[in-house]
């Protein structure tokens, strides 16, 4: 006796949970995508030459856009920082690092700048503070001239304040002492 084959027929009124719950979920897919991956990257950075000043007036400044530049500093690396203008006029330069994972980068998430191990937004330090010697996730002020509606960050101050904060943290892991623990 053969076994007669059957024909399956699914009406669209039998298969609609099928087909709501494969849209529920691919949603779902998609949302958790938008949010835990960073989209808002800062645009390229505008590489300078190593003693080149940057000059920039505060009609090109777009408020709570950062505009970033790269900077050469010793051993090949480069320093990245901004300059920002927010909605009150105020101008912010500092380097677009954090100090505990210096290596890692950075991304920009709404008007917030996240160090991209931390996940988290670099504390921007009020006017006359100065950071902890510890290493953390605060962006780290660039002492600037502002004389008119021009701002004039300098490349011996980028390089000096660099040097003094970061110089630690962008050592080649590994490489350098010789000495041994005791």
């Amino acid at each position: 006796m053969r076994a007669r084959k059957r024909a399956l027929n699914i009406t669209w009124r039998e298969a609609w949970p099928i087909w709501l719950t494969f849209g529920v979920l691919s949603a779902l897919g998609a949302l958790g995508v938008w949010y835990f991956i960073p989209t808002g990257q800062i645009a390229p950075s505008k590489a300078l030459l190593r003693g080149e000043d940057v000059t920039v007036t505060f009609g090109e400044l777009q408020p709570t856009l950062p505009r970033l530049y790269a900077y050469p500093v010793e051993s090949g690396q480069t320093a990245e920082f901004f300059v920002e203008r927010d909605s009150d006029d105020k101008i912010v330069v500092a380097f677009a690092a954090c100090r505990r994972c210096y290596q890692s980068g950075h991304y920009l998430q709404g008007s917030q700048i996240l160090c991209k191990r931390c996940k988290e937004p670099m504390e921007r330090l009020a006017p006359g503070q100065t950071p902890g010697p510890e290493k953390d996730c605060v962006q780290i002020p660039i002492p600037f001239e502002r004389s008119g509606d021009r701002l004039v960050v300098r490349a011996n101050t980028v390089r000096d304040t660099f040097t003094h904060w970061y110089a630690q943290a962008a050592a080649p892991v590994g490489g350098g002492s010789s000495e041994r623990p005791n």
